[in-house]
């Protein structure tokens, strides 16, 4: 094989930004359509926000919701921070959400997985300091973790007061991806003795389904 075509294969097989858009996945078969990914991220509790300081990156995990009929992500913030720093200085903003199931153990080493569903979005983001909109993105939050609490009966309407101590914030995504790995079981080594049953239950491994460990 001539040179040209080693170096050909080792780029195609190796990520390049300019040949491949940040929202394209290498496992194409795990990726997922617009529909899926509109379900997913309406409804995951949290997210992490890249964002960045010239060349120090920063991931801040938060609660946000998604706005699907403006297709923008909404999240809020204290006044003076690092994440408002960062997207005063650098407006480009990378967002992840993820939901993990089962461990998978398999009775080979490369083989072992883990269930799992994820959403990537990137976009620009640029703080909202038009009024109707800020309540707008307030409200959206509170009707997303709180939907069974009810404005003006279990809680007071918001005023300017309390949107003079938060900022809202709003992400315009640009592009997005999903994935979703949620097979039964991993491949196993057909020349090796099949797992105990003991390793094949749901409460097998005290972190599956993204559970703290001890």
């Amino acid at each position: 094989m001539s040179e040209m075509k080693q170096k050909s294969k080792a780029k195609k097989r190796g990520y390049d930004l300019d040949d491949r858009p940040e929202n394209k996945s290498r496992r194409r078969n795990l990726s997922q359509e617009d529909e899926w990914i509109t379900d997913f991220i309406k409804r995951v509790p949290f997210g992490y926000f890249g964002t960045r300081w010239d060349d120090q990156p920063f991931v801040h995990p938060m609660t946000f919701w998604y706005d699907e009929e403006k297709h923008c992500i909404y999240m809020h913030g204290a006044m003076i921070g690092r994440r408002d720093a960062n997207t005063k200085r650098h407006n480009q903003i990378a967002f992840c959400a993820s939901e993990m199931g089962k461990l998978l153990p398999s009775n080979r080493a490369l083989n072992f997985s883990v269930q799992f569903k994820s959403v990537m979005a990137f976009g620009d983001v640029v703080e909202v300091t038009e009024e109707d909109e800020q309540k707008h993105a307030f409200y959206g939050l509170i009707n997303k973790y709180f939907s069974e609490m009810e404005l003006n009966k279990d809680y007071s309407p918001i005023i300017e007061e309390d949107t003079a101590r938060t900022r809202a914030y709003r992400i315009n995504i640009k592009s997005w991806s999903g994935k979703e790995n949620w097979k039964a079981a991993p491949d196993m080594n057909p020349d090796w003795r099949e797992l105990d049953d003991k390793w094949l239950k749901d409460d097998s491994f005290p972190m599956s389904y993204g559970k703290m460990g001890v």
